[in-house]
């Protein structure tokens, strides 16, 4: 596609005092009725259980404004098709085509997940690869002891013991794509999307003037 990648780079510098309003930066173009899929954004963000992903998605798409669709890894593989992770699991064309059909209505999309590069790779090329917008992809990289200490304050510590969670974790588990960005997982959740806006950049949104979003 057209996209332009940001350059690849790690992100480690000393987390900021700055809170959310930092994070939410106004879109300094107007909004519109309906994005051309060419104006669309592809943010990809992974990393491992309790690294913080699903949390920074959830704010990041407030900071992105209306029309910004948020594809989460674990509701289509284990609540809509109750899937294990297995290889070649039928979660990753449910992906694929969620993220797709998004894009293609003029949302754009941050997809998050573990998203493991020996199992979901190539899925996530040809999504870079077709995608006629610009493309965003951002790894959180949090050691395996701030990992295990996180978990332990999570509801999911009931049911998944810390081996458990062991055996999940894998270290720098890149894509290897151009342009992918580490960031440190020592960073707060402001800081992170803080960094994750600064390289996204000023963008379109859709228009909430027909009340259809909220």
């Amino acid at each position: 596609g057209s996209r332009a990648s940001p350059p690849d780079h790690v992100a480690d510098a000393p987390d900021s005092a700055e809170g959310r309003a930092s994070a939410r930066v106004p879109s300094v173009e107007p909004e519109v009725r309906n994005l051309r899929p060419s104006q669309t954004r592809l943010v990809v963000l992974r990393g491992n259980s309790a690294s913080g992903k699903t949390s920074i998605a959830v704010e990041l798409q407030q900071a992105m404004g209306h029309g910004t669709a948020n594809v989460g890894q674990d509701h289509f593989r284990r609540v809509v098709l109750r899937e294990h992770e297995v290889p070649g699991g039928d979660n990753i064309g449910l992906i694929a085509h969620t993220v797709r059909y998004c894009r293609d209505l003029g949302y754009h999309v941050i997809l998050e997940g573990m998203l493991r590069a020996s199992r979901y790779r190539e899925m996530l090329r040809e999504l870079v690869d077709e995608h006629p917008g610009r493309t965003h992809l951002f790894y959180l990289d949090v050691t395996l002891d701030e990992t295990l200490r996180r978990h332990q304050g999570r509801p999911m510590s009931a049911v998944v013991p810390p081996e458990r969670l062991r055996d999940w974790y894998q270290a720098s588990d890149l894509l290897a794509l151009p342009g992918e960005v580490v960031l440190d997982g020592a960073l707060s959740i402001d800081e992170t999307i803080r960094r994750i806006r600064q390289t996204v950049g000023p963008l379109p949104s859709m228009t909430s003037g027909d009340g259809r979003f909220f």
